[in-house]
């Protein structure tokens, strides 16, 4: 059994081990919605099927002509979160407040405070709405400008009817504020996700976000397998990675910047893109949501595997991922070498589980090892025991609070 250094933390960047081979994807598809309300189906999966990713510009609500129609805005944002119940405000997180400066950031005050719509304060948080039924029912009726993908159900030019996906449990949101500073304001460390949907749609409704992208290996491989021969993009407007003649600079310097302003929208396989968000210097809130989809055919598909299920309740806290893939039965870490972390328990989908080891002396010492082969990006997963379960989920969600207060 071989012991190999492959993790890595949202809390703490592996530069060296999680840099992948040059990729072969160079750039986003971008399609403009400004001569029509709905993208044909077809110029929707060519992009989008290709890539992982596709960014969209120029929607506009479809009741937009309705001068009695109010939008949710900066100013509901508050009003919102103080709605919600006791479990969707458990999953207020700050946006990596390690990469916030305590002297400058408003970060340490409580959520009411930070979410005041006034033009005061440096921060980046995000809080799901998800078990508060009746609020997720209003956004999702009445509130929202955009709740589905504006993509059609089929290329007929006469077709009105909207693409049937279904959507992940939860709606996120992220709010930002970075006024009076010449510095941008940085998300997360570069992650991937672990989730078994199709993609994320984020619609930006205020303010401007800078994503910065990268593939995985996987994605990679999969794009090098494509028929070349397919046709590019739509169109020819797309974000290029950073070219560089020097092929020994580190691959951690080669990313595809996406820029999202108000009204556009980006989907993204977030299990398949390494991605960050920079929040730049601006004089309004930066606010945007996101909902999960899958393609409803790939669900019907899978129905017997039950994947969608195994999201039926979402979390919004940081964990521990695979740096690059591994392969089962490999020692992650033992006693003497594990990082202060703690990893979460599952008892429907681990990937890792902690055993009994004996070295060379015949001295004995706990490792945690891998079950079965784990993906790049792949988050770590212990194996839940019985008694574990009765008390993992509400010790996290309190210590989760308590920690982001």
């Amino acid at each position: 059994m071989a012991e190999k250094e492959t993790l890595c933390t949202k809390e703490s960047r592996c530069s060296s081990a999680c840099a992948s081979r040059p990729p072969n994807i160079a750039d986003v598809p971008l399609l403009d919605l400004r001569d029509s309300t709905l993208l044909p189906r077809s110029t929707f999966q060519d992009a989008y099927d290709s890539h992982q990713a596709l960014h969209i510009r120029g929607y506009e609500p479809s009741n937009v002509a309705d001068e009695n129609a109010v939008f949710f805005h900066a100013g509901h944002v508050k009003g919102l979160f103080d709605s919600l119940g006791e479990q969707d405000k458990a999953s207020w997180c700050i946006e990596n407040k390690k990469n916030h400066k305590a002297a400058d950031d408003d970060m340490d005050a409580k959520p009411g405070n930070f979410l005041q719509n006034n033009n005061k304060g440096r921060g980046y948080c995000s809080f799901l709405v998800q078990h508060s039924i009746d609020e997720l029912k209003d956004l999702l009726t009445s509130s929202l400008p955009l709740v589905h993908l504006p993509v059609k159900e089929s290329d007929s030019k006469d077709d009105t009817t909207v693409m049937k996906v279904d959507y992940g449990p939860a709606l996120w949101l992220f709010f930002g504020k970075n006024y009076n500073s010449n510095e941008s304001l940085l998300g997360r460390p570069e992650h991937t996700d672990s989730v078994t949907h199709d993609g994320t749609f984020h619609y930006q409704l205020s303010g401007t976000k800078i994503w910065r992208l990268r593939p995985t290996t996987e994605l990679v491989e999969a794009m090098a397998n494509h028929n070349q021969n397919q046709q590019s993009s739509p169109s020819n407007k797309k974000r290029k990675i950073e070219e560089d003649d020097s092929t020994g600079r580190e691959e951690s310097n080669r990313h595809i910047e996406v820029v999202c302003k108000e009204g556009d929208i980006l989907l993204l396989n977030t299990r398949l893109w390494w991605h960050s968000t920079i929040i730049p210097p601006q004089a309004e809130p930066c606010i945007s949501y996101a909902r999960d989809i899958y393609f409803t055919q790939q669900k019907e598909d899978s129905a017997q595997e039950e994947q969608p299920n195994q999201e039926s309740s979402m979390t919004n806290v940081d964990g521990t991922y695979a740096a690059e893939a591994i392969e089962a039965d490999t020692i992650l870490f033992t006693e003497h070498n594990m990082p202060d972390i703690e990893l979460p328990r599952s008892k429907t989908d681990p990937n890792c589980q902690v055993v009994e080891l004996e070295d060379d002396n015949g001295d004995t010492f706990m490792a945690v090892v891998s079950l079965r082969d784990i993906k790049e990006g792949e988050f770590f997963r212990l194996l839940e025991s019985d008694d574990e379960e009765a008390s993992g989920d509400e010790d996290c969600s309190e210590e989760v609070w308590e920690e982001e207060e």
